[in-house]
């Protein structure tokens, strides 16, 4: 093996390494938050289910922070890596020219990101009463949304018009997919996912189609 081929190959186990590495801290910081809440969830501790050092979190992520952002995203945006509007869900909402077909196919989308993001985004609101920087990333969160969202309701448009204004539409969606309700409807009351999505085709339906 030339000496080219051996830097080569080094060189990609080593990119497979950290990228494991990665892998297996943010699955154990996801757990630790969940489970302990964003200021009892040490580094340490972290570090020690991760099979890491604390340094070694420090270096690759900075603070917890940066570790519970990256969290979030990556919840949200699940295993495609584009931005959610460029994703497979939005693209087939997008593609479907019936309003009540849009709203089932935006409900089932919508239900298994709010599956894997509503508890941490729970993390966040929870640790942003005393953290000013989280409260602002709780802030971004929800803006994201909305932005998201108002994109789904200018798609809902396209078919024909809605029962609402647009701004008022944005906002019904933007309140009935919020992570806290879904966290009430799941966690609280012990909806399975799919009677949430049920659920929220009917409201939908009934609330923003002529």
């Amino acid at each position: 093996m030339s000496d080219g081929v051996k830097r080569s190959y080094r060189s990609e186990r080593r990119r497979e390494q950290a990228e494991q590495t990665r892998e297996r801290v943010l699955a154990a910081a996801a757990d630790a938050f969940v489970a302990r809440g964003f200021e009892a969830a040490s580094v340490a501790a972290i570090a020690e289910e991760a099979g890491v050092s604390a340094e070694t979190i420090y270096a690759r992520f900075g603070n917890k922070r940066t570790l519970l952002t990256e969290l979030v995203s990556r919840a949200a945006r699940g295993s495609e890596t584009g931005p959610i509007l460029e994703q497979a869900g939005a693209g087939a909402v997008a593609a479907a020219s019936d309003q009540r077909e849009q709203l089932r196919l935006f409900a089932d989308d919508i239900g298994r990101r709010l599956e894997r993001a509503s508890p941490l985004v729970g993390v966040v609101a929870a640790a942003s009463l005393a953290d000013p920087e989280l409260a602002d990333l709780l802030e971004q969160i929800h803006e994201a949304r909305r932005a998201n969202l108002a994109a789904l309701v200018r798609l809902l448009e396209g078919n024909g018009p809605l029962a609402l204004p647009t701004h008022a539409a944005t906002e019904l969606v933007w309140a009935l997919t919020s992570p806290e309700l879904y966290r009430l409807f799941t966690h609280v009351r012990g909806w399975s996912r799919r009677r949430y999505r049920a659920w929220l085709v009917d409201a939908l339906t009934a609330a923003l189609l002529r």
